[in-house]
């Protein structure tokens, strides 16, 4: 039976790969090694209590251990800009001499960019990081996936692409690039090069949820549902064991059904494992995304959702926002528009503007900025069933969103959807030209020639409404 590893790198370990770990403790580098790998296969190791604990282990080994303050402190930069963890942080970097390495100066420096909000300086340093230090799989990873925030597409394969051949196969995490590799070459079209990379990545690890996930997006991308659905099934008693990831993944699974019109097996995914224990509550975004992008699919293709997206709708609205992801704002105001919540989407415009006007930077700022009134207005409208006006408001926004904001293709694949729904509710002749033109530039933008099934019926409709006319 597979199984993730149970032997840590000590200091010696570290050393060979190049990374100058300056903790006198060989038990807090260990420590070290088994967080960043349940960091990146999303497992939470039994005998060490999990990552959060993990941390806390090593840091009670070595309190001034650089490396694992900067760890955590990042982890927590990226996930909220409270006022509370830039505290933390401020103390911290305050007790840094000049005596640190220039690897932890790099991480500082970049840990720093999470501090402003500026996810691409972040995103630039973190992939300094990984060409200089290849080995150095928190960086690499944290870097990655700041590309993936920011909308970096080509980022997403050129990083990976620059460390790969430092992997050898009996290294840690040789796997895992390729995997990383598989999402990157997915994202940019390149399906050969990800299913190569792909298998590279599940052949030295199966329980790689990152690299199943990226085959799955190879698949999604491709307009391939049988494809991805045999997959997964086929491999799913490694990804599930992926505690932290395979939400996402069930995501995949759902909506791939729901694509070749399998609604009940959609539907069973969703109410057994998108309910599953505190996967949905209020706060945790990622979860809840998931969970509104399936069931407003699943709403566009015409199939009755009975009352689910009324709980989905509560906790976003116990979840508020900190405004660090214009993805997830979008994702609470469908929502709140799919269940007829004007109070809830004029909360969130008013609170948009507030933040919009402020000195925050950074850029979800930027983005913010640009285009989230438009949608969020646009959201307004379709609550309001005003179509003709959502689809004008969406006109201006969703081509460039989906461009620019947090997500992979399949995620922001909603928005598209959205736009072309209320295209079609609206009737206008422009409107349904309009959302015709926006899917043959997403065949392009995903290197294809054929639309998505459930976007094909889109487009059926669409062509029918045209003989009406």
């Amino acid at each position: 039976m597979v199984n993730y590893r149970t032997h840590f790198r000590d200091l010696d370990g570290w050393f060979a790969h190049g990374i100058p770990l300056t903790t006198p403790s060989n038990k807090a580098a260990k420590l070290y090694d088994a967080a960043l790998d349940q960091m990146v296969y999303y497992y939470d190791n039994p005998q060490l209590g999990g990552l959060g604990e993990t941390i806390q282990q090593m840091l009670a080994e070595d309190p001034g251990f650089v490396s694992g303050n900067l760890l955590r402190l990042s982890l927590e930069l990226f996930m909220t800009s409270s006022s509370e963890t830039r505290e933390k942080f401020d103390k911290y970097c305050a007790t840094l001499g000049e005596g640190i390495t220039e690897w932890e100066k790099m991480h500082v420096s970049a840990a720093r960019c999470l501090y402003a909000e500026d996810l691409i300086g972040a995103m630039e340093q973190y992939a300094a990081i990984a060409v200089r230090y290849p080995h150095d799989i928190h960086g690499f990873n944290i870097g990655f996936i700041l590309g993936l925030v920011t909308g970096q597409t080509s980022y997403l394969r050129d990083v990976p692409l620059s460390v790969v051949e430092k992997y050898k196969p009996d290294m840690p995490h040789y796997g895992l690039v390729h995997g990383k590799l598989c999402f990157g070459h997915a994202e940019m079209g390149e399906y050969e090069s990800a299913k190569r990379c792909g298998n590279i990545a599940l052949e030295a690890f199966p329980l790689d949820s990152w690299a199943v996930h990226a085959m799955a997006h190879m698949y999604e991308n491709q307009a391939k549902p049988k494809e991805e659905i045999s997959f997964l099934e086929e491999t799913s008693k490694h990804w599930t064991r992926g505690v932290n990831f395979s939400h996402h993944i069930h995501w995949h699974h759902a909506n791939a059904y729901a694509q070749i019109q399998d609604y009940d097996s959609a539907l069973a995914v969703y109410d057994t494992q998108f309910m599953r224990g505190s996967c949905l509550s209020p706060g945790n975004v990622f979860p809840l995304s998931d969970a509104s992008s399936f069931l407003m699919r699943m709403k566009i293709d015409g199939h009755d959702i009975a009352d689910r997206h009324l709980s989905v709708a509560e906790m976003w609205s116990k979840s508020g926002s900190n405004f660090t992801s214009l993805f997830y704002d979008a994702h609470s105001a469908f929502t709140a528009a799919m269940v007829g919540d004007t109070t809830a989407i004029t909360q969130l415009r008013g609170e948009m503007e507030e933040y919009i006007a402020s000195d925050r930077a950074g850029w979800n700022k930027v983005v913010t900025s640009k285009y989230g009134l438009d949608f969020v207005d646009g959201m307004k409208h379709l609550a309001d069933e005003d179509y003709a006006e959502a689809t004008e408001k969406l006109a201006r926004s969703v081509p460039h969103v989906i461009k620019v904001i947090h997500g992979s293709k399949a995620q922001k694949s909603i928005f598209s959807l959205i736009y072309i729904y209320c295209a079609i509710l609206s009737g206008d002749k422009k409107h349904l030209e309009q959302a015709q033109e926006h899917m043959e530039e997403l065949m392009r933008w995903n290197k294809v020639t054929s639309l998505p099934p459930l976007q094909q019926r889109l487009w059926n409709r669409i062509q029918r409404q045209h003989d009406d006319h």
